[in-house]
């Protein structure tokens, strides 16, 4: 019945194709594209100026990179304008994969309506550092892939072995300079091996056993005012034998001067000042802080 089935609907396809280039051509106009699947033209950038970024379409995305990029010269305000434009963005976890390049994770590689803490830094920084969708998607995937290779075995899974060494190529970690370092050390064991087990690959990856820092949640308090916007804020979890790094956002200063974080948590995107998520998660023991190198714009260009 499956073979019958295939037949039947590839009828069309076959007398379309053995029709003349002239019988063809009847139904598409001369300055158009024979796409199967059209995109919708981007809304008005009045429109876009007001809905939130998470309603967007590609070609709403890359109109409006294209209106930031040339109405706001600094990087890190594009930045902060972009997180809050996604404030409300609905959260959900293991949004990604490598479709269609790899099979191991047949998630797609982007998502515009919903994050998770990583996905939302990545995008709101691919984002910030482009102009248009195509630098956007080549900034994105440097960012999630060590070298900007796609791949399973080449993303960035854990935060401190793999994301933070991997973007060192635009960020500096800076949680050792903060009030003339008050961190502490950050133990993590991180076992490849055992991750990419489920996947049947990466068996011939060694453990990778790591010594940090982080900055405990009793001592934030001194070193926040020394925070820049922008930064990258990494939520360290874990007990006394080893730490790890659960959660990622970033810096934003509000209206009365308060550090605040944009994060893509339960049950979406807000904002929140530092001080006031410690004291909601006590099971946080402190935080690490990445800060974009200067001109992250002229870096990210280099890049692509």
């Amino acid at each position: 019945m499956k073979t019958i089935a295939a037949v039947i609907l590839l009828i069309p396809c076959l007398a379309l194709a053995q029709q003349s280039p002239a019988t063809q051509s009847t139904s598409v106009s001369e300055d158009a594209l024979p796409i199967a699947t059209p995109v919708k033209s981007a809304r008005p950038m009045k429109i876009l100026q007001k809905a939130p970024l998470y309603s967007f379409s590609e070609k709403d995305v890359d109109v409006y990179l294209k209106h930031l990029h040339a109405s706001e010269p600094d990087p890190i305000k594009r930045v902060v304008h972009l997180a809050r434009k996604n404030i409300g963005e609905p959260y959900e976890i293991y949004l990604l994969g490598e479709a269609p390049f790899e099979t191991y994770d047949p998630d797609p590689m982007y998502c515009l309506n919903k994050s998770d803490c990583v996905t939302f830094v990545e995008h709101t920084y691919a984002m910030a550092l482009s102009s248009d969708w195509p630098s956007f998607f080549k900034t994105l995937t440097r960012l999630r892939y060590k070298d900007g290779k796609v791949g399973m075995l080449t993303r960035n899974h854990e935060s401190v072995a793999d994301w933070d060494p991997n973007n060192a190529w635009l960020f500096d970690d800076i949680t050792k300079t903060l009030g003339g370092n008050k961190s502490v050390p950050l133990n993590l064991t991180w076992k490849p091996r055992k991750f990419f087990s489920r996947f049947g690959i990466g068996q011939n990856l060694p453990d990778v056993h790591m010594v940090d820092a982080y900055i405990p949640r009793d001592r934030i308090e001194s070193i926040q005012k020394e925070l820049k916007e922008g930064d990258v804020v990494h939520i360290v979890r874990g007990n006394k034998k080893e730490q790890y790094v659960g959660h990622f956002g970033l810096v934003a200063f509000g209206a009365d001067g308060a550090v605040n974080m944009i994060h893509s948590s339960e049950p979406a995107v807000r904002e929140q000042g530092l001080l006031d998520y410690l004291e909601k998660n006590p099971n946080t023991l402190g935080m690490k802080f990445l800060r974009p190198k200067s001109d992250p714009q002229k870096i990210a260009d280099a890049q692509r």
